[in-house]
């Protein structure tokens, strides 16, 4: 018999801790409305913010009176829209006291993930229905679950982190099938460690334009043993660069005064974000040393999951990829070039990161192609351009 307390209108409290060096930004700002606006059945939220330490399972017991507790320990989430509604279902079950929702790191098997959009990330939800709605838990690390009040009595004072509480409870947690969450809480801590071999052997100068905490400039300097300065306007991420060894340089790439010349500049999907990219990219013409590079990674507007989702009506940003909520500026193949060429930059390599179309949409736009209308497959099954450029004679 299902549980009364689950078919209230607001039948849980959400304990929501955040994240470090996220918090300031546009992005998380966006995903934590976006979260919100998915778990409408919340009745209170505690945030515990950042740098500060949640209170013990122990404590927490005399500040929610809720049948029901939300744990989520790492909000820069994309959650499904049928999150609260599985979980609160799963965890009515005689059986499961703390449900999971699935993510990446393990699924429904036999589902591919191909999402690079909301209405994509949507898509993919639905795929999951087709397989079993509960599954053991697996002993991963938690970013979001629901427990009953009851259970968190009985355990409190034997568990001391939020973290180990499903593991605490063995067989009687469980993951959602058919709830899905995707984490983008390592948005700035991407090495990029793939755009590492476009940079040629004679690099060993580096300037990292807008790299996070640093970590594709610390990959350069163990793998080619350079030297690698970052610009950075996120403070948290930049003190996180300086506490790896990198020479970091904090504020916007606009306003700061390039004094040093560099063997190769990089901005790995940064030129999007700037409204004004040709600007961006003289400047780093300006930085570089004679015969000096500029490295690129910028994602394509022409991706199929960008065109699925127009025809659909939709373009809805998100905190992260190719419509994250911060870009001001999109790129085609033939868009990037004509930048390149304004900036006089010449191009040495062009690679294609290769998304292979759906087979939904492969056959849907082959119909097209036979009707007489030109596709451009190679763009479609491309979601980011990688790029060395060079200037012709130095700057």
């Amino acid at each position: 018999m299902s549980n009364p307390m689950i078919q209230a209108a607001s039948c849980y409290d959400v304990l929501c801790v955040s994240p470090v060096g996220l918090e300031e930004s546009e992005e998380f700002a966006l995903g934590m409305r976006d979260l919100r606006r998915r778990l409408p059945g919340a009745r209170r939220w505690y945030v515990v913010a950042d740098g500060q330490e949640p209170p013990m399972p122990t404590d927490f017991m005399a500040w929610s009176d809720a049948p029901f507790l939300l744990v989520i320990l790492n909000p820069a989430l994309l959650v499904s829209g049928n999150l609260e509604a599985e979980l609160l279902a799963l965890v009515d079950n005689a059986a499961t006291d703390c449900v999971l929702p699935s993510d990446p790191r393990g699924f429904v098997p036999g589902v591919f993930i191909d999402y690079a959009s909301r209405p994509g990330f949507d898509r993919f939800v639905a795929r999951l229905a087709a397989g079993p709605r509960q599954m053991p838990f697996d002993g991963r690390s938690p970013w979001l679950y629901l427990v009953d009040r009851q259970t968190l009595a009985t355990c409190a004072a034997d568990v001391t982190s939020w973290h180990d509480l499903p593991a605490a409870l063995g067989e009687r947690a469980a993951i959602a099938g058919h709830a899905f969450v995707h984490s983008y809480s390592d948005y700035y801590d991407n090495d990029r460690a793939e755009m590492l071999r476009l940079i040629p052997d004679g690099v060993h100068t580096l300037l990292d334009i807008g790299g996070g905490a640093g970590n594709f400039g610390l990959a350069f300097m163990r793998e080619r043993g350079g030297q690698a300065t970052l610009l950075e306007q996120n403070r948290v991420m930049a003190a996180a660069a300086r506490q790896k060894g990198l020479t970091v340089l904090e504020g916007d790439s606009r306003d700061i005064t390039l004094t040093e010349r560099y063997d190769c500049v990089s901005f790995l999907d940064v030129l999007e974000h700037i409204p004004d990219p040709l600007a961006a990219l003289l400047k780093a013409r300006q930085a570089l040393k004679p015969g000096g590079y500029v490295l690129l990674s910028v994602p394509n507007v022409g991706h199929w999951s960008v065109v699925w989702d127009l025809l659909e009506g939709r373009f809805d940003y998100i905190p992260v990829g190719i419509l994250c909520t911060t870009h001001v500026r999109f790129f085609s193949r033939s868009g990037l070039q004509t930048l390149l060429d304004d900036a006089g930059l010449s191009v040495e390599r062009w690679e294609n990161s290769a998304s292979p179309l759906p087979e939904p949409l492969a056959a849907f736009l082959a119909c097209r192609t036979a009707q007489g209308v030109a596709l451009d497959l190679e763009s479609l099954a491309t979601d980011s351009f990688h790029v060395l450029a060079c200037c012709p004679g130095g700057v």
